[in-house]
């Protein structure tokens, strides 16, 4: 696991400046959240929201004596990152189509609100990229995964495991607030369900950031997974809502450790490469 042409950075802190980070986030959320406890906050609150992690992590970025440009891939790196994007979801709505064809339950042979209203789902899948998924793929993988992967002994498979699942905990821990509090289901059987979900979720970007060390492709397989661009409509039933997303999940590893391997080698790199960036 991990990718050939790009070097983890140099961090010339310990462990105050994440942990510090990751409870600054914690306690911010957690105060807006009494703020506007409604699950989907106000479009200025979400969009201060997003600003403040950005900033928070160049911060953060800048006492450890990193550069923050060096974290993100040039855009030439979009090309492959959107082709692999497009045969995911080409892929997943093929299967959609073919399990509402078939009648399985969940999945109706008619249009979804992506077909029907698609200047609005546009509209919510900009907002979900610049202000939810790019600043908490940049706080999460772009820096406490890095930084836990260069404290567990740097680019070796046992370090990079370790960034991987400790980040992954921390990613579901830090959306847990926002389920028990906004949402109104306490803590019980469906937190434990829906905090295993999250660290199903937060380690498959972790391993897709590791393997291709892309922020553009974690974050805009983020902000699709948070909005679906699906075309038929679907609606799975909570019990099968962990199954869908483990398989869900399996298939984005699989699509993007094989671009990577086919991508690298055959056309435009989707590997990251920090050594493009000069601190």
């Amino acid at each position: 696991m991990g990718r050939t042409d790009a070097a983890l950075p140099t961090f010339e802190r310990g462990w105050p400046v994440p942990v510090a980070t990751y409870l600054v986030v914690v306690g911010v959320l957690s105060v807006l959240l009494f703020v506007s406890p409604d699950e989907s906050p106000p479009p200025l609150l979400g969009m201060a929201w997003g600003v403040f992690l950005a900033a928070l992590t160049v911060g953060a970025l800048k006492l450890e004596g990193v550069s923050p440009r060096s974290i993100l891939p040039s855009v030439r790196r979009l090309v492959p990152v959107i082709a692999v994007l497009l045969a995911f979801w080409g892929l997943y709505n093929l299967v959609a189509v073919g399990l509402a064809l078939g009648g399985v339950v969940g999945f109706d042979p008619a249009w979804s609100r992506v077909v029907a209203h698609p200047l609005p789902y546009l509209g919510a899948l900009v907002s979900s990229l610049l202000f939810t998924a790019i600043p908490e793929e940049l706080v999460f993988r772009g820096y406490l995964q890095e930084k836990v992967t260069a404290m567990a002994g740097g680019e070796t498979r046992r370090a990079v495991v370790t960034g991987v699942v400790v980040v992954a905990v921390l990613f579901a821990l830090f959306h847990l607030p926002r389920w028990v509090l906004a949402s109104g289901h306490g803590i019980g059987t469906a937190a434990v369900i829906r905090l295993l979900g999250l660290t199903l979720m937060g380690l498959t970007y972790g391993i897709v950031y590791a393997v291709s060390g892309n922020l553009w492709l974690v974050a805009l397989f983020h902000a699709t997974m948070n909005t679906p661009p699906v075309l038929v409509a679907v609606s799975v039933p909570p019990e099968l809502h962990l199954v869908v997303g483990v398989v869900e999940y399996v298939a984005i590893v699989s699509v993007v450790s094989l671009s990577v391997r086919t991508i690298g080698s055959n056309g435009p790199t989707l590997v990251g490469s920090r050594q493009e960036v000069t601190a």
